[in-house]
């Protein structure tokens, strides 16, 4: 079927010239799950604020917005007695931000940003008055200790943890994870998309199973042993019958990263700069899977 011209249709052009109507060029907006040129440059500012269950939680812990890696953390500070507690903000799934997820509080505000220089848009509340300013807050322990980023743990001492704090550089941990997550973009759009998404405390249960387990890929013929810190994030919880909501243990198999991408439908595992980086560190490891494309 052949559709119309309509600028070429004399009636329509009457009309639009009675009106003084000019043409305009269309330019159709961007997907939902994209960022707009506006939106990344707010990111790598003051940052843009969303509900919390707007952020995606990928398997390694850390959050993505619209295919961004990105920090998460609350801008509204309220100040009581001319004191003000700052917050901290978040690399990834938390006890602190699971607790809010598990509390139901899904639409509490937070703010996700790329900024890498330590520094926050904050927003104090002094009564009816918001005072906003650039800060330096922290990283959030707690964050640390769930990536065991750099060894980092609590059980550590309090002088040991404030040291790492302090030394903590956002741009060296955007350089070691890259803010690009393209590749965990989903291929489905609000139409055909199916309802299957992971639990709030998806990360938490699959992170203590893992422990439980010993950090060993559980495919046949693998059992490659990543429970070295650096290795940890190379170890995936995948769902047998692909149901990201069903959590109970029987239905969670840990798998490598290699391992991953070989399951049925999971190819764009493949995508994740961490398959490369699995090669690059157990070169030697025998696998069905294709070494990643140089």
């Amino acid at each position: 079927m052949k559709l119309p011209y309509f600028d070429d249709n004399p009636e329509l052009n009457a009309l639009r010239n009675a009106m003084g109507a000019s043409l305009r060029d269309y330019t159709p907006p961007p997907p939902s799950d994209t960022l707009t040129i506006e939106e990344i440059e707010r990111l790598s500012g003051e940052g843009i604020e969303i509900p919390l269950d707007e952020v995606r939680v990928l398997n390694d812990g850390t959050h993505i917005y619209k295919g961004r890696r990105v920090i998460v953390y609350i801008r509204d500070v309220a100040e009581y007695g001319g004191r003000t507690s700052m917050p901290k903000y978040h690399l990834a799934m938390c006890s602190t931000l699971s607790m809010m997820m598990e509390a139901g509080r899904f639409k509490t505000r937070y703010v996700v940003a790329t900024r890498d220089d330590g520094r926050f848009s904050i927003q104090r509340i002094r009564g009816d008055i918001a005072i906003k300013s650039d800060e330096q807050l922290n990283v959030c322990q707690q964050c640390l200790d769930e990536l065991n980023y750099k060894s980092f743990s609590m059980r550590r001492t309090v002088d040991w943890r404030r040291e790492a704090v302090q030394g903590f550089s956002i741009k060296a941990f955007f350089d070691e994870f890259g803010k690009s997550c393209v590749w965990a973009m989903p291929k489905f759009d609000a139409i055909n998309a199916p309802t299957n998404v992971y639990s709030p405390h998806f990360y938490r249960i699959a992170k203590a199973l893992k422990e439980k387990r010993g950090y060993r890929c559980e495919q046949a013929g693998c059992g490659i042993n990543l429970a070295e810190p650096g290795s940890r994030r190379f170890l995936h919880a995948h769902h047998l019958n692909a149901d990201k909501s069903d959590n109970h243990p029987t239905n969670i198999r840990l798998l490598c990263i290699r391992c991953h991408a070989n399951e049925f439908q999971h190819s764009h595992v493949r995508e994740n700069p961490d398959y490369a980086a699995f090669f690059r560190r157990f070169p030697k490891t025998e696998s069905t899977a294709s070494p990643p494309k140089p």
